[in-house]
């Protein structure tokens, strides 16, 4: 149903000269797939449904290319074409001016990289005033244009992220699809569009003809908000991907996700899937970082010995001992390719699994409900299946629950008794307590292996960096020997040499995020529909009670509250189609996760 005071806009201009040199340039950039179709294609359906009846395209880079794809009416809608000889060397500005003589009435003016649901152009055309820009809550990951709204709506200025951090709070996005009136453009926006280009002003933005006209105070230029309206703008590859997202089926959204690994904070989603202390690093360290970035990013970093060193200063375990890593999965992927016969405890770290999948692999597993480990029992299973090492996680991923340090020491003897090691993965146990881990086992237990990712604990999963750390000298030296000189960055490196000095900081942070998963567990349990298990790490582990899934449960809070969080179907655990994993982040993330998650469990069956 249309908007109250809906005026159709008949005519728009699509600016489509660029080449999307960031995209791959191979085609147009307005000709770029978002969710497998072009961007132009879209563009120009979602014009025709909102009543444009006209629509003029500036065409620039392989031009023949968009005529071929478009030709002169698409969409039962006429298309004209204006060629922009300088695309190469100007700016959407001088590509407005060129086609002038098409803004003779009301009109839509839109770039050719934003893709859009036609609600925007809808609730743009219902504005009565001069112009109308639409806008959006400003998101991670967005930079450009941004528009300072008043209590009226009104733009009070227009602004770039590129010329300037502070940017006030009142400030929305542009969506760069805007509404201009016929008055307006006749009397104000080509005369000042004409001065701009005229002046030299070939390469700037049409935006500055608007941000002229809102300095002026002669017309009104509306901000309309589209926060709730699908759209994006697309520059580069990460905004390919994102825009994929954005305009994917709601069934292939999960998946899409999931098939990513990472890179969430680009989405507009509450992250309760991957498990980062977010309380580190403090600022003063970031900004360290920060004034080492350009020796960071020009020079080689150091080689692994030298690595070594400086992460034996951090966890305080002999030089000689250490195997720095870029994550430890790549430490997970090199065992894999050096060891056979292993038993791995499940449930547990899929990457362990996958990294065995080619080997005579074994599994040892937990019991629900409680998951609890037991040494002796542990130790008779690799035994019967004569396997070489085993491998176990404390505490474990996904149920958060730790080996108390006098079990993990009491199956490591009794390994070592049938000649077996014993493969500890630590990256968790920072946030059980500070007397649990084996690091300091190492010289008395030679059989012993400890793995640690440091992304999880330190909040830096972006560096990748793990550790490996052993007195067995030869299985050293075979990780060392599947592993490049230079394996982690010179960013990496850099924060392996400052962080000795944020020690306070970093056991600060540990001990908020042990109070706040505390509370976090007493909320989930009044919960109505789960069984929580009490965590030793920074996240928890669910069983749901009723009929739904893991997978229902946990694309419903995706889809519905934008939330995300773990399923645990692809888990080797009994039932595990049942369970879902939660991690714990700052006070109030963790009360909308349980809001979202109370609202999902209390809908009806």
């Amino acid at each position: 149903m249309p908007v109250v005071g809906y005026k159709p806009v008949e005519k728009a201009i699509i600016l489509a000269a660029g080449s999307g040199r960031r995209i791959g340039g191979g085609v147009p950039k307005s000709l770029t797939q978002v969710g497998g179709r072009p961007i132009l294609h879209r563009v120009l359906e979602q014009l025709a449904s909102a009543g444009v009846r006209e629509t003029v395209l500036v065409v620039g880079h392989r031009s023949n290319r968009i005529r071929t794809s478009i030709g002169s009416r698409f969409a039962d809608m006429d298309v004209v074409y204006v060629p922009v000889d300088r695309y190469d060397s100007t700016n959407n500005a001088y590509s407005l001016w060129m086609a002038r003589h098409h803004l003779d009435q009301d009109i839509f003016v839109l770039d050719g990289d934003v893709v859009f649901d036609s609600d925007l152009l809808v609730r743009l055309a219902a504005a009565s005033d001069d112009a109308a820009s639409g806008v959006s809550a400003l998101r991670p990951g967005m930079n450009g244009t941004v528009a300072d709204v008043d209590a009226s709506g009104r733009i009070v200025e227009f602004l770039s992220t590129h010329d300037r951090i502070d940017v006030p709070r009142t400030a929305r996005k542009t969506v760069n699809v805007h509404v201009l009136r016929a008055k307006y453009l006749r009397e104000e926006f080509v005369p000042l569009l004409e001065e701009l280009v005229t002046a030299g002003g070939c390469n700037e933005f049409y935006e500055q003809v608007l941000a002229l006209t809102v300095r002026r105070g002669n017309y009104t230029v509306r901000a309309v908000d589209c926060t709730d309206i699908r759209w994006y703008e697309v520059d580069d590859v990460s905004d390919v991907i994102a825009a994929d997202y954005v305009f994917s089926a709601r069934a292939d959204r999960l998946p899409f996700l999931e098939g990513l690994h990472g890179g969430y904070w680009r989405f507009d989603i509450a992250d309760h899937r991957l498990m980062i202390n977010p309380y580190f690093p403090p600022g003063e360290l970031i900004q360290q970082l920060a004034d080492d970035l350009t020796q960071s990013l020009t020079a080689y970093p150091l080689g692994s010995a030298a690595l070594q060193r400086l992460l034996a200063a951090v966890v305080g375990v002999p030089a000689e001992h250490l195997v720095v890593a870029n994550g430890a999965s790549e430490l997970i992927t090199a065992l894999g390719r050096i060891l056979e016969d292993v038993a791995l405890v499940v449930p547990g770290f899929n990457e362990y699994e996958a990294a065995f999948a080619r080997t005579r692999g074994h599994h040892i597993e937990l019991a629900p409900p409680e998951f609890r480990f037991d040494s002796r029992r542990c130790v008779e299973q690799a035994t019967r299946t004569q396997a070489k090492a085993v491998v176990v996680t404390s505490p474990n991923n996904p149920t958060s629950i730790a080996v108390p340090r006098e079990d993990l020491l009491l199956a490591c003897k009794l390994l070592a008794d049938q000649n077996m090691r014993l493969i500890v993965d630590e990256s968790f146990v920072d946030f059980h307590s500070a007397d649990s881990s084996v690091l300091d086992e190492l010289s008395t237990h030679p059989n012993l292996t400890v793995i640690k990712s440091m992304s999880k604990a330190y909040g830096v999963g972006g560096l990748r960096l793990g550790f490996l750390a052993t007195a067995d000298t030869v299985l050293r030296e075979r990780v060392l020997a599947e592993l490049p000189v230079w394996n982690i960055n010179g960013l990496a490196e850099a924060f392996l040499r400052r962080l000795p000095g944020f020690a306070d900081q970093y056991q600060a942070s540990i001990a908020r995020v042990r109070h706040d998963r505390a509370e976090f567990y007493r909320e989930l349990r009044t919960v109505p529909g789960v069984t929580v298990l009490e965590p030793d790490a920074n996240f928890v582990l669910l069983r749901l009670l009723g009929t739904r899934t893991a997978r229902e449960v946990t694309e419903e809070l995706l889809h519905r509250h934008g939330v995300l969080v773990k399923d645990c179907t692809n888990k080797s655990m009994p039932d595990a189609h049942r369970y879902i994993r939660i991690s714990c982040r700052t006070a109030a993330e963790n009360t909308r996760v349980i809001a979202a998650l109370t609202a999902v469990l209390s809908t009806a069956e």
